[in-house]
């Protein structure tokens, strides 16, 4: 077992491990210092043995590029492993939630999705525990720092489907074009991609010894993605700032499909069991173009039952408690990626780090923060406020009922004689009653549902719901 506890010798001198790593370099094409770390130790081993010399141990990590927490030592052991209850805990949480939604009928996979990066992250500690142990655990060290990267990736593409989301609220028709979805799932494929690149790029120079320029390469494609990480975490920034925006006229004429089913969303509040099922139901005995309705997330200032969770309200956006959460969580997702960005930048030798590269800041930063945003998610029951209603099972969308229509028939218009109403009030004569034209005005009748005639005469595809 190696601990690195030393100071590390200045790369710049000559001792006889510098010797010794120059020579392999030598003979490997003349390989850049901190490249094929890997292979370095598998030499060594294989001339001196396991336990290789301590200088040769601290030269070595001396002259690797430096990292967002820098390479670990036996101090490090208790920290991580608290970090590893901590996110294990909040794993469970994530998972229990979903699960209970998903017994209830509520389905919101991303709570799925943060337990997973809960999971991630633990895994990260858990593997700087192992590496802390000994240091020469090369694998383990490379798989570690995959692990630390890839938790905030997906938690930044988790925070832009829920600014997604409160963006299509209020602005729907924006928000459900054919346009707008797909240069989203663009976005998403494509830093999916960033991801990979990362990968390969970060690894690589471990892994293989390679010539100045081609590690300059690795270095600048590594940069090149941490940028566009960090633009990638303020488009949901952009999101936001766009729902502030006032709605559209064509945003204001539309008739949304909203879960008025949610009554609450305290810690500790479910919805009933099999509510979105009994709402779907409702819309079988509804006309064509509320079962194509964009589907929003809730309001949470007011809920509009009388239409049973259809509106063409938009309202003031007082989403404050879910405002809160995406940007708090977008913000602290900012600053970590701005770290790290900023470390890859300086592109130093380890022994030269900064004080941005220390353990303490890498604690704070993918330990703290995103305690904080986990909290969030859960304590400000984002599976809740930012949930969107299911789409209506083939059974109910493929029924087709005749639409609407202001234009007056004659049945309608035989209804709206006096005697209709008449019987229907239980008035058998109106000379009998003494009822005259006027004071049948002052019954109470229902308003009939039915759109303006100019609406009426327009093609379907040219409705104000535009469907």
């Amino acid at each position: 077992m190696t601990n690195v506890t030393y100071i590390t010798p200045n790369p710049k001198g000559y001792t006889v491990s510098v010797g010794v790593i120059r020579i392999i370099e030598a003979v490997n094409n003349g390989a850049a210092d901190g490249t094929g770390i890997h292979k370095i130790l598998n030499l060594a081993k294989g001339i001196i043995g396991p336990n290789l010399p301590l200088p040769i141990v601290q030269y070595c990590v001396g002259i690797q590029n430096n990292l967002l927490g820098g390479y670990p030592s036996h101090w490090e052991i208790i920290p991580s492993s608290i970090f590893v209850v901590i996110f294990a805990i909040l794993f469970i949480v994530h998972l229990f939630i979903f699960i209970v939604n998903f017994t209830r009928g509520h389905f919101f996979t991303l709570s799925l999705g943060w337990s997973f990066a809960a999971l991630l992250r633990l895994s990260s500690f858990a593997l700087r525990i192992s590496w802390a142990q000994d240091i020469n655990r090369v694998l383990i060290g490379i798989a570690n720092e995959i692990l630390f990267v890839l938790p905030t990736v997906f938690l930044v593409s988790f925070n832009l489907v829920l600014a997604q989301r409160l963006f299509t609220w209020r602005h729907p028709v924006g928000g459900s074009r054919k346009l707008f979805w797909g240069f989203m799932m663009g976005l998403y494929i494509f830093v999916f991609g960033i991801v990979a690149l990362t990968i390969v790029a970060s690894a690589t120079p471990y892994l293989a010894f390679l010539s100045s320029h081609m590690y300059l390469s690795y270095k600048k494609c590594v940069m090149a993605t941490a940028i566009l990480v960090i633009v990638y975490a303020l488009t949901a920034v952009a999101l936001i700032g766009l729902s502030f925006w006032l709605p559209t006229s064509k945003d204001e004429n539309l008739y949304t499909y909203q879960p008025w089913w949610i009554e609450s969303f305290h810690p500790f509040y479910f919805v009933p069991k099999g509510a979105a099922r009994e709402a779907e139901q409702t819309f079988m005995k509804r006309n064509h173009n509320h079962r194509h309705a964009i589907r929003v997330i809730a309001a949470t200032h007011h809920h509009y039952k009388m239409v049973e969770g259809l509106s063409n309200e938009r309202g003031d956006l007082k989403h404050n408690i879910s405002l809160l959460v995406i940007i708090i969580s977008t913000i602290l997702l900012f600053l970590s990626n701005v770290i790290r960005c900023v470390i890859v930048f300086q592109s130093r030798y380890n022994y030269y780090a900064s004080p941005l590269a220390q353990p303490a800041v890498m604690y704070l930063v993918w330990g703290g923060f995103e305690l904080i945003m986990h909290l969030g998610y859960i304590l400000g029951r984002a599976d809740l406020r930012f949930y969107r209603p299911d789409i209506l099972p083939e059974v109910v969308r493929s029924i087709v009922t005749a639409e609407q229509s202001g234009m007056i028939s004659e049945a309608e218009s035989e209804a709206n004689s006096e005697d209709y109403y008449a019987q229907q009030y239980g008035i058998n004569s109106f000379e009998d009653e003494e009822i005259s034209h006027t004071s049948l005005e002052r019954i109470n009748v229902p308003p009939r549902y039915s759109y303006p005639s100019e609406i009426s005469q327009k093609r379907d595809d040219e409705s104000e719901f535009y469907f």
